[in-house]
């Protein structure tokens, strides 16, 4: 028999059993990595931008950040070793100039990247975050706009002096015989109740019972199943079938679709009148010709609620963090107060407050050193651009992380410290306007946040209320690993906590 009719024998149906079937396929996969390394590294459009050997060679370096939850902090150490325009995967780039925040996020010519934004769904239908089409972002934001309004916060302040009044007592009413206290969930339960309030009318009372709210865990779920579908899109829907962990992640997502349902249901019912509920209950979205169904206005509901309770918490939680440990910042923003507000206990309006400029100064710079989005908001190329002088073929991802580019030395100063004082009038106006360019906490143009006027109205009152009311300092237990910023998307804490010692002073000494 001659070797080719050899190999035809060995080849052939019938004597290729199960190993061969197994060797071989093993085999295609191990030739198709290789090839696809190769390609990355010597053959790929974006072959000469420096960056790690491995996330030039392939997506396994990118994935493993955002798996441990340190994609931020991995691609700013990159920056810091390879420069101001790295390759953080194959086809994928990360600016670190402050310039191409606005080339990148203002531009038609970019689209949001369909892996990401695919697997920020939460249940089965898109949310005004996670819809890529421009035209149909476009319409769903101007359907939801109104309930988060100047106009829709202003009315519901009384309400939110109110909670921010009970969170404060239940602070003063625990630390009269021991001042330590953990701040950690209590600011969450806050943040939990104001968005919930503003949506649907109705106050959960997280605050006034000091538990938390059932969907607060479906919240926390959703924070790792976006990250696995990152990984495998098709988790998006058999997530729910998987066993042990990964699977209940995904079952409790569901569970709070189910929950959002019936409150969207009860809210039709009753004709709820809240500005946001008044507006998309009866509203029409023009992508559609109709107005929202209930699966698809529970999904914008659960990304409300996701957005308005972490972002704010977390903030606040950073703020008292990073002031409390230099009594020079704390002395400043407590004389301001006190001159504007002698009643200790009152709740300011934020009127009043948004004109205290050391006030705004300790906000902004919190927002700065420790930004509510801390990662990359990834945009692919509809078609060959120039950001910052470099071209950006046709396909390609990029990004630009706040968490570089509000340390960007230029704009900032010494930009690991926290310094207040760099925000107030006395700097150079070319300096504040260089520093104004460069922050964007709420990121900018038609993406921008849709929460912005809540938080910064939140955070201002909360401020003033809080600074007013309490001498504190953070207590010796706190070590600085457990406040390192997680990228989970929104940056929270590692160690889920903030142990404070406080004390009421409600008279000057």
């Amino acid at each position: 028999m001659g070797l080719f009719e050899h190999l035809i024998s060995l080849f052939s149906i019938r004597k290729v059993n199960t190993f061969h079937v197994i060797y071989f396929s093993l085999a295609a996969v191990v030739v198709y990595l290789v090839l696809s390394v190769v390609w990355n590294l010597f053959f790929h459009p974006l072959r000469r931008f420096p960056g790690p050997l491995l996330a030039r060679a392939s997506t396994i370096w990118y994935r493993i950040a955002g798996f441990q939850a340190n994609k931020a902090h991995w691609i700013h150490a990159a920056h810091s070793r390879y420069g101001p325009v790295i390759r953080v995967a194959p086809n994928e780039l990360s600016f670190a100039d402050p310039a191409a925040v606005r080339q990148v996020y203002t531009s038609k010519e970019f689209v949001k990247a369909e892996t990401f934004y695919r697997a920020k769904t939460i249940y089965h239908e898109n949310h005004v975050f996670s819809i890529r089409n421009i035209e149909d972002h476009h319409s769903r934001r101007r359907l939801l706009n109104k309930g988060f309004s100047l106009a829709a916060l202003t009315d519901f302040e009384s309400s939110l002096s109110i909670k921010i009044r009970t969170l404060l007592d239940q602070w003063a009413m625990r630390t009269r015989e021991n001042p330590t206290i953990e701040v950690y969930p209590w600011l969450y339960y806050l943040s939990f109740d104001t968005i919930y309030h503003l949506l649907f009318g109705v106050d959960p009372e997280c605050v006034k019972t000091g538990q938390s709210h059932e969907v607060m865990q479906y919240m926390t779920a959703w924070r790792m199943t976006y990250i696995y579908k990152e990984l495998i899109p098709s988790l998006e829907r058999w997530g729910i079938f998987m066993p042990a962990t990964v699977g209940d992640t995904f079952r409790k997502v569901r569970k709070w679709k189910f929950y959002a349902m019936e409150v969207v249901r009860s809210a039709r019912m009753k004709d709820a009148k809240t500005p946001f509920l008044q507006n998309v209950l009866h509203g029409e979205d023009s992508s559609f010709g109709r107005p929202l169904n209930d699966s698809e206005l529970a999904e914008e509901c659960m990304g409300a609620m996701f957005g308005g309770t972490g972002t704010t918490a977390n903030s606040f939680i950073y703020l008292l963090w990073a002031t409390l440990q230099i009594p020079e910042v704390v002395k400043s923003l407590q004389q301001e107060l006190r001159m504007k507000f002698p009643d200790r206990k009152t709740v300011p309006d934020f009127l009043a407050c948004s004109k205290l400029p050391y006030v705004q100064a300790v906000i902004s710079e919190t927002l700065r050193l420790y930004p509510t989005i801390i990662g990359t908001q990834p945009r692919t190329a509809t078609e060959d651009a120039l950001v910052c002088g470099v071209v950006v073929p046709k396909g390609t991802t990029v990004g630009i992380q706040n968490y570089t580019i509000h340390r960007n030395a230029d704009a900032f100063p010494d930009p690991e410290s926290f310094r207040p004082s760099r925000w107030l009038e006395t700097n150079s106006e070319a300096s504040l306007n260089k520093m104004r360019e460069v922050f964007v906490p709420f990121s900018v143009g038609r993406h921008a946040c849709l929460g912005k006027t809540l938080a910064e109205f939140e955070l201002t009152v909360l401020v003033a209320a809080f600074f007013l009311r309490f001498d504190a300092t953070v207590d010796p237990t706190m070590l600085h690993g457990g406040m390192k910023m997680e990228d989970r998307f929104s940056a929270a804490p590692i160690g889920r906590s903030l142990v404070l010692r406080m004390q009421e002073r409600l008279v000057e000494e």
